[in-house]
């Protein structure tokens, strides 16, 4: 089941590591918030982050053959 545990991967987890300090140094030094009327940066980032790692995952589950032959 996808998200029923930790990941094992080293890129998975330098991928959210540096958007989770993306994110903190975005509120803490540039106020960014998705209360406000100026939400445009951080959207444009959430939107990169997630079209990146739909991609990805699509990319993953249609050219990788996990090591099978066909």
């Amino acid at each position: 089941m996808p998200g029923a545990g930790r990941s094992e991967s080293a890129a998975v987890r330098a991928v959210g590591a540096t958007v989770a300090l993306v994110a903190i140094v975005g509120y803490l030094f540039f106020g960014w918030s998705f209360s406000g009327s100026e939400t445009t940066v951080p959207t444009v980032i959430g939107l990169l982050v997630a079209v990146s790692a739909i991609g990805w995952t699509l990319y993953s589950r249609v050219f990788s053959d996990k090591g099978q032959e066909r």
